[in-house]
């Protein structure tokens, strides 16, 4: 799918506007999030679901850009450390990529480069890509 394409269908994804997320397009994608109050948890450190919805954000768009709608199928998410302030980022990486299967791996870092989580996601798509078309 062409950039303009996914800008498109991002800007409709309420859930990603209301977390106060960016994504950041090139080959493969970013998260990034500055962190406010209402991404912490009771502890006062960022909620683990803010640091796996950043990954599956960015590993997500980045199979946007190979495969037609692509919906998450697996993950795995290990959690590392954790901030109460400043920026995070999510980055993603191809791993591997199938006729209708793609791996990413993503990390979670601090704007310091502290590692805070990171994951593998699978993603399927029926449609087959548009290259093998």
């Amino acid at each position: 799918m062409e950039e303009k394409k996914i800008t498109e269908t991002m800007r409709a994804d309420q859930f990603i506007d209301h977390c106060g997320m960016e994504v950041i397009y090139g080959e493969t994608c970013s998260a990034r999030l500055h962190v406010e109050p209402m991404h912490l948890n009771p502890y006062g450190i960022v909620h683990g679901g803010v640091f796996y919805t950043m990954a599956d954000t960015a590993t997500g768009v980045t199979a946007m850009k190979y495969m037609e709608s692509p919906v998450t199928l697996d993950s795995e998410f290990h959690f590392l450390g954790n901030v109460s302030s400043g920026t995070v980022t999510a980055r993603s990486e191809i791993v591997k990529t199938g006729k209708h299967v793609m791996w990413l791996r993503a990390k979670v870092e601090s704007e310091d480069g502290k590692l805070l989580a990171e994951g593998t996601f699978t993603y399927y798509s029926g449609k087959k890509k548009e290259a093998e078309k």
